[in-house]
């Protein structure tokens, strides 16, 4: 059994099922994750380099850690909008479907939700970055 139906729910063309479609729970959470790995990563980052020693090689005016943490940011920042976009995907699904009223509606929250929670994550993703770029890497 594949899992996937080949009428399952779509849009313009762009199948919306599977793990991470914006009705599922791990769909729904899929935001606060990325935004979890990336704190996970920074910190681990500057403190390998604090204690490696890496803190002073700089390349363009910014540190390896700056750099590292902006690659990763700008990873995590496509990720969320690629996941905010099937949330948006999602909710005009479901506003879209008229053959069961209950379903579409509690499909447009759980949309909406998953929308919401990508736009939170993206936020603090930027709260996390903003500090290393600003501040000493190893003060």
């Amino acid at each position: 059994m594949t899992g996937a139906r080949p009428d399952g729910p779509h849009l313009d063309g762009v199948r919306l099922d599977g793990v991470l479609s914006p009705w599922r729970l791990t769909g729904i959470a899929a935001p606060m994750l990325l935004w979890a790995l990336h704190l996970v990563v920074v910190y681990s980052l500057q403190g390998v380099t604090c204690a490696e020693g890496l803190a002073l090689t700089r390349h363009a005016g910014l540190t390896a850690l700056a750099w590292s943490v902006l690659a990763l940011t700008a990873v995590t920042f496509t990720l969320l909008a690629w996941l905010g976009r099937r949330a948006w995907r999602g909710w005009r699904a479901a506003q879209a479907d008229r053959s069961a009223p209950a379903l579409a509606a509690r499909r447009r929250f759980a949309a909406a939700a998953s929308g919401a929670l990508c736009v939170l994550s993206a936020v603090a993703v930027l709260f996390t970055t903003i500090p290393v770029l600003l501040l000493p890497g190893c003060a």
